[in-house]
């Protein structure tokens, strides 16, 4: 998306916070700013081309948390980043099951935000365009009422990763698994874990180095992402998901062929401490989008579920 044509709505009470953010960013994005949760639901009723929010989590009138719930409604495919201190993360949780798709910790650095404002509005256009396409492909999806062992073979080619996980969603909202609300949840959480697939397992792709190269900028990362994805053994190796649905739940275990990882180092996403960690984001994400994350003992394969009702028994994201 060309620079300009993105448009960021900036939700927060200071004053001088706020100011801030027009002076960096009034060259390069289209701004809108309001003080609170009331004033900005109201801005994006009159203005629905927004395409990304930036709120604050704690504020007066209607806070951060508020608005996300507000806003599904409103402009259902629109990107939301909220930002905390430490000691919202129960807030932060929240937010990303009632809508929101990112999260920035105080203090960040302008950088961290625009990065995080260009993917959410690339993804406030894909989650468009694939919602269009599927409100015309939808006609007949109602009659589906189960679907056994489906098995998709993918590249390690990231541009088809949302449309599949789309793909999928679809059926699993025709079934009544998945509401249309949960839609985008249910996708984000599988595109995160099919895209760990391709970067950490068959590419090899550490979370450090992740890091580092995207330290450099969106170009070097994804400059080695292609490197990588041409070189043996890397440009062998495929990501096979498999989707069985029924009345009951939908069940998808994504593979990768690389070696691997010890599940034991992976951090505990009921900790505060680890939300705002600067790497493992993607799993954090599906164990709060979906009902229970599991690994084999390899480390190379993820079974994720999602009931049509949750067990009351369980806790969210539950799994080793």
């Amino acid at each position: 998306m060309v620079m300009k044509s993105i448009s960021v709505l900036f939700v927060d009470d200071e004053e001088d916070i706020r100011y801030g953010f027009v002076d960096r960013f009034e060259d390069q994005f289209t701004l809108f700013t309001a003080a609170n949760g009331m004033i900005a639901l109201d801005v994006l009723k009159q203005n629905q081309t927004i395409h990304v929010v930036v709120t604050d989590i704690k504020m007066p009138v209607m806070s951060g948390l508020e608005l996300v719930w507000a806003a599904k409604s409103v402009v259902p495919d629109i990107g939301f980043i909220v930002v905390s201190g430490h000691a919202d993360s129960d807030d932060v949780i929240e937010a990303l099951r009632v809508g929101a798709r990112n999260f920035l910790r105080k203090p960040y650095s302008f950088d961290e935000l625009e990065e995080s404002i260009i993917k959410e509005a690339r993804q406030y256009k894909a989650f468009r365009e694939e919602r269009l396409r599927q409100e015309k492909e939808t006609a007949v999806d109602h009659f589906i009422s189960s679907i056994d062992n489906v098995t998709y073979t993918l590249p390690n080619e990231l541009e088809w990763v949302n449309h599949l996980a789309f793909r999928i969603v679809r059926d699993i909202v025709s079934i009544g698994i998945c509401s249309n609300d949960e839609r985008l949840n249910v996708a984000l959480g599988l595109i995160e874990i099919i895209n760990n697939a391709i970067e950490h397992g068959n590419l090899g792709l550490t979370g450090e180095e992740k890091v580092a190269l995207k330290s450099d900028g969106e170009g070097v990362y994804w400059e080695d992402l292609r490197r990588r994805a041409a070189m043996a053994p890397y440009n062998e190796r495929k990501v096979t998901i498999s989707v069985t649905v029924n009345s009951e739940r939908a069940c998808f275990t994504v593979t990768d062929e690389g070696d691997g990882f010890d599940t034991l180092t992976l951090p505990d996403p009921t900790d505060p401490a680890n939300l705002f960690a600067p790497s493992g984001r993607g799993i954090m994400l599906a164990r709060t989008f979906l009902d229970d994350v599991s690994y084999n003992d390899k480390g190379n394969q993820v079974t994720l579920i999602k009931y049509r009702d949750r067990p009351k028994d369980e806790a969210a994201g539950g799994g080793k």
